[in-house]
């Protein structure tokens, strides 16, 4: 749940704000779910007359009440609003239960009052999913007492941040942001580009770039192999130099290849995610000598020429492989110092598996590779994590998924559709794993990742029983298939009936 704190002094302003149409049209249905005193009492009615719309007189001068009492006692900025919001993958609350989780959330802000001090008056307003598809709740708080004494907030913002952390573990919600636990942030979109993504009927580009740029990392041996796999994808790449030394690279940019006669959209490499910045990247080879601007420049890479037994061969081959990979993942214990660098090539695994399945950048893999970058998100600051046998293998098997590319016809997409259900089997034992390491966070977004790609076990496991994978160890045998154990049960109901899926 992520808490947005803003502050006005005109509440009758935020009133006709909160029950109007919404920048993007969004306000469908406009209504209060809790407030200080009887929700029936304190909602506004809709004019019969005058154009229609809403009486909120009533409403802002109750609101209003205490902050004239306080007179020039009062806080200048009185009228306090917070916006608590799910992401898209939570799916949607009804208003009981948003009505419990705001009454607990101004409660634990401290602005009910308690035996010694009166408390404010407030109401939380809910009216559809946000432009990007988030539920969501606003509450709007007088920052005055009852008695009109002011109330004079201190780290507010801080303290909203704790109390999301407590109230999604009482109503047992995901916990989706691991930049809250001091990991590495993610830029979020603006809204242009969530109107561009939206007209365009495609996924916004920043997704786009960031999961391209991800898997280009996977297996990628030193940073001119990163840069010519960038290219090889389709992107275009500009090296930033210092002002010093011309020849030096220090940042870069990324972009889709516009359309006809279109102007490409750069992002830069730390505005896609924390850990995709240049500084962030060149960890991964601390001993390595650093390539000049024209080797960055001159960087190219050819497409994949296999025949089409030949990549069939490879998928299979990756298939035992992240069998063989998940089964390793039960033995490695919880506080191994493994897990830092397993956690990212299987992060980089499945953006490898998505950019080969879903070139859209719209699907399930997609969105669980997007989940799963950051339930392995590094801390800020974070040493580099120790070299992995697993983590290495992952990117040997991302590097031959690379080799292979994309199906060309029905019967190779069924092979390759075997690699995404084993692919999925290695995301749910890593959100199992997650989770039995106790990092909240960080098993929130790996949980989430394997909630998107449940359906795809449940309906590829009999297409992957029809196809033969060689066994290391003698002829090829079909696979055994139990499907795991859930994650996290109460997801799964939840993302199953999300009516945005």
């Amino acid at each position: 749940m992520i808490p947005k704190v803003t502050y006005g002094a005109r509440v009758r302003g935020l009133l006709e704000y909160l029950w109007g149409p919404g920048k993007a049209e969004e306000h469908v249905n406009p209504h209060l779910v809790a407030g200080y005193d009887d929700v029936a009492l304190l909602a506004p009615e809709r004019r019969e007359r005058e154009g229609g719309g809403w009486s909120l007189e009533e409403l802002a001068a109750r609101l209003d009440a205490p902050q004239i009492a306080a007179g020039e006692r009062g806080v200048q900025q009185y009228v306090w609003q917070c916006s608590l919001s799910l992401p898209a993958q939570e799916g949607q609350l009804d208003d009981a239960t948003w009505s419990r989780i705001a009454g607990r959330f101004v409660a634990e802000m401290g602005f009910t009052g308690d035996a010694e001090r009166a408390g404010c008056r407030w109401i939380a307003v809910r009216h559809g999913l946000s432009a990007k598809g988030n539920d969501h709740v606003h509450l709007v708080v007088t920052l005055a007492t009852e008695d009109g004494a002011p109330v004079w907030l201190r780290q507010d913002k801080r303290r909203s941040q704790q109390v999301a952390d407590l109230l999604e573990d009482e109503f047992g919600l995901g916990k989706w942001t691991p930049g809250r636990a001091g990991a590495t942030k993610r830029p979020e979109l603006g809204r242009p580009e969530v109107d561009r993504a939206r007209r365009s009927g495609q996924a916004p580009d920043r997704e786009l770039l960031r999961r391209q740029v991800r898997a280009a990392l996977a297996g990628a041996r030193s940073e001119a192999e990163w840069v010519a796999r960038m290219k090889g994808a389709g992107l275009l790449v500009a090296p930033r130099t210092s002002a010093k030394d011309p020849n030096q690279v220090v940042g870069y940019a990324v972009a889709l290849r516009p359309t006809g006669a279109g102007t490409p959209t750069w992002y830069a490499g730390r505005s896609l995610d924390g850990d995709l910045s240049l500084l962030q990247v060149r960890t991964r080879w601390p001993e390595a000598e650093r390539p000049p601007v024209g080797q960055w420049k001159a960087a190219d890479s050819t497409e994949s020429n296999l025949r089409g037994e030949d990549r069939m061969a490879v998928w299979r081959s990756s298939v035992a492989a992240l069998e063989a990979i998940s089964g390793r993942l039960t033995g490695v214990p919880p506080d191994s110092p493994q897990w830092p660098a397993v956690a990212r090539a299987s992060a980089e695994l499945l953006a490898r598996v998505a950019a080969a399945t879903e070139p859209s950048g719209q699907g399930p893999m997609s969105r669980a590779a997007d989940a799963l970058a950051r339930a392995a998100a590094p801390p800020r600051r974070a040493p580099v994590p120790p070299a992995s046998s697993v983590a290495r293998e992952l990117g040997r098997v991302a590097d031959a998924l690379l080799v292979a590319g994309r199906a060309r016809d029905g019967g190779e997409a069924a092979v390759l559709l075997a690699v995404v259900v084993q692919a999925a089997r290695l995301v749910v034992a890593l959100a199992e794993l997650r989770a039995a390491q106790q990092q909240a966070h960080a098993a929130g977004a790996a949980a989430v990742a394997a909630a998107h790609l449940m359906p795809l076990l449940q309906s590829g496991a009999q297409l992957v029983d029809q196809v033969q994978v060689p066994n290391q160890g003698g002829p090829p045998q079909r696979p055994v298939h139990t499907l795991p154990g859930p994650v996290r049960p109460r997801i799964d109901p939840r993302v199953e009936r999300d009516p945005q899926r």
